[in-house]
């Protein structure tokens, strides 16, 4: 990709970017537009004349009622991916045979660097014991050797992951592929905004010990399940889920004692397993002890409920880290569990409620209770709400009206979901094309727009299930395989652009601030993604380009890029993008056609260029 196309389109977005549109009410079109790009994952070709058709709220009303949309396709792609099937039992019995392959795996790594060593210290020894002995030696005495020493053996290395053992990550694979189809077939596009939206408010990192073999079921059976119903359920559900307890460290919380020797023993089994060390280094370790552990219950109040300016101070945080005690996890089952003699049964007090002593789990429950209907609370979802779908600066009056709701229904979702996307804010001129897309939502709707189809993949990573190789991407590990790879997969292009689903570190999840994913680095890698899309060479995608010009004939490069644009876009685009597409496709040279402009000569080019322009970064 030429330098000047992506300075010129740079400019572009950075001179759009935070400017208030004109006032002009949206017509029918772009309330469709804007509708399909926030609620969903953009258009596909000619969904915007057919939501406009129908009606743009009658769709909205039809979203938030998902139950009566059919969606046999993607749930029938779905239901093909056999990992993402299998009980979260069975992963967590195939992590733990992960982990002890890769123990056996270090410990005969180990073992032959040892026996390098020792080979070497023992052959220069030998060379020492040769000079000494030449020196004593005559020189025709010495000939030659008899025969050079045998070099040491080298080492098996036993545990090397099988097909069994890599179940963990072709489900996390799995579980990727499963999050992009649903996106760009299903027919339930709030639904699937909904959940990307509650698995970053709740985020887990699928890189974090047994986190990985529980990721599947935490959004299957935790997010998904909830995102319709109460906030006080969705909390609880995440709250008790073995993910979120293993990643936020709260299976370990406990009020301080001195473990039993049965306990010690599954702690250091415990250990050995996280880490890869032998029976006798961890039998070497101090006798573990329990204590409190304060991070669940801050990320709790700091980003589940409250919000960072929730009213709460760093007390609060540590009597909800008491009342949260005991709340654990049966780890090989990957089950909630509530150990009564690890809770801290004295008397609490948290944002001044006072929980009497001995309460037990009921401690925890009524924390959630507090939380859930807390006044901060309302506002800080509605807050994250009207900003991943309004702005990034949302206005404080919409907030304010969507925490009402959310009040007033005590915690309903749906409900609170029909406050916001109908209040007249929703679409208001200045917010249509006001966010900048996320890798995510750039690939999704690249894929729906051009019309693309997803496709099986063979022979791409051999010696290596391409699930597990998409995992790896997603785990830091195998760069040299996809290094070698002919075509890249949609998921190892998304990890490219930044974003690993599953993957991110902090609690706080993906910004929802969309100014992040603006730089010129991000533009040249969805150009080049574009590219790649539309010149068939993306593994896993096909898009037949002439599907675009909408049943027109289009030889002309005008033509075809109005055409193409007209199907992607509810506005025509600006003058200076469609400039650099019609320079690219060759009409800056009419001069040289007799003033006709030329026909296009590379049409998945012309596609390319304005799938990585700034009115298709915007959402």
């Amino acid at each position: 990709m030429k330098a000047w196309v992506v300075t010129v389109l740079m400019g572009v977005i950075w001179a759009s970017s935070g400017q208030a549109a004109e006032s002009v009410p949206l017509n029918d079109r772009e309330k469709a537009s804007h509708a399909l790009n926030r609620l969903g994952y953009g258009p596909r070709p000619g969904e915007v004349d057919k939501v406009a058709d129908l009606g743009v709220e009658k769709w909205i009303r039809a979203q938030l009622d998902p139950e009566k949309i059919k969606d046999d396709q993607a749930e029938s792609m779905v239901a093909e991916l056999t990992y993402i099937q299998k009980s979260p039992q069975e992963l967590m019995k195939a992590f733990e045979a992960e982990v002890r392959a890769r123990r056996e795996l270090n410990r005969a790594r180990a073992a032959e660097g040892k026996a390098a060593e020792d080979a070497k210290m023992a052959k220069e020894g030998s060379a020492m014991m040769s000079d000494e002995k030449m020196a004593e030696t005559p020189v025709e005495e010495t000939g030659k050797p008899s025969a050079k020493a045998a070099p040491p053996r080298r080492l098996q290395r036993p545990g090397v992951p099988d097909e069994n053992e890599l179940v963990v990550a072709q489900a996390l694979g799995e579980l990727q592929h499963a999050k992009l189809t649903r996106a760009v077939y299903s027919e339930r596009q709030l639904e699937q905004v909904l959940v990307d939206f509650w698995f970053n408010h709740f985020n887990v990192d699928a890189r974090k010990q047994q986190v990985r073999a529980m990721v599947v079921s935490y959004e299957q059976d935790v997010i998904r399940p909830h995102i319709w119903g109460s906030f006080r359920d969705l909390l609880a559900a995440t709250a008790k889920s073995p993910a979120m307890l293993v990643y936020l460290d709260n299976w370990r919380s406990s009020v301080a004692y001195e473990p039993g020797e049965a306990e010690t023993r599954i702690a250091r089994r415990l250990q050995r397993n996280a880490t890869g060390m032998s029976a006798e280094e961890a039998a070497a370790l101090p006798k573990p002890t329990r204590g409190l552990n304060e991070n669940y219950g801050r990320e709790l109040m700091e980003l589940h409920t409250l919000g960072v300016d929730g009213g709460y101070t760093q007390k609060d945080v540590q009597e909800v880290a008491r009342a949260l005690t005991g709340w654990t996890t049966i780890p090989l089952q990957a089950k909630f569990q509530f150990r009564p003699q690890w809770h801290d049964q004295g008397e609490k007090v948290i944002l001044g409620k006072t929980f009497p002593a001995n309460g037990g789990q009921k401690d925890g429950e009524q924390v959630l209770d507090l939380l859930a209907n807390h006044p901060a609370t309302a506002h800080h979802i509605a807050y994250q709400l009207c900003q991943r779908f309004v702005a990034d600066k949302p206005p404080e009056d919409l907030v304010k009206r969507v925490a009402a709701v959310f009040l007033s229904s005590g915690g309903n979702l749906r409900a609170t979901y029909e406050a916001l996307f109908l209040d007249k804010a929703f679409f208001a001129p200045e917010y249509y094309g006001a966010k900048t897309k996320s890798p995510f939502e750039f690939i999704a709707s690249s894929l729906r727009a051009s019309g693309a189809e997803l496709v099986e993949v063979t022979g791409v990573a051999p010696r290596l299930p391409l699930r597990a190789l998409e995992a790896g991407a997603l785990l830091g590990r195998g760069q040299e395989r996809m290094s070698r790879l002919p075509r890249k997969t949609l998921t190892i292009h998304l990890v490219e652009m930044g974003q690993s689903n599953y993957g991110w570190g902090p609690p706080t999840g993906f910004p929802e601030d969309s100014s992040t994913w603006v730089s010129s680095g991000a533009l040249v890698s969805r150009l080049n993604y574009a590219l790649a899309l539309t010149g068939g060479q993306v593994a896993d995608a096909r898009v037949h380009v002439r599907t675009l010009l909408a049943g027109k004939d289009a030889d002309m490069a005008e033509e075809a890029v109005d055409s193409v644009a007209r199907n992607l876009f509810a506005r025509p685009l600006s003058d200076s993008t469609r400039r650099v597409v019609l320079a690219q496709s060759g009409a800056d040279a009419t001069e040289k056609t007799g003033g006709m402009p030329p026909p296009v000569a590379d049409l998945p080019k012309v596609l390319a260029l304005i799938l990585g322009a700034p009115e298709f970064q915007r959402r």
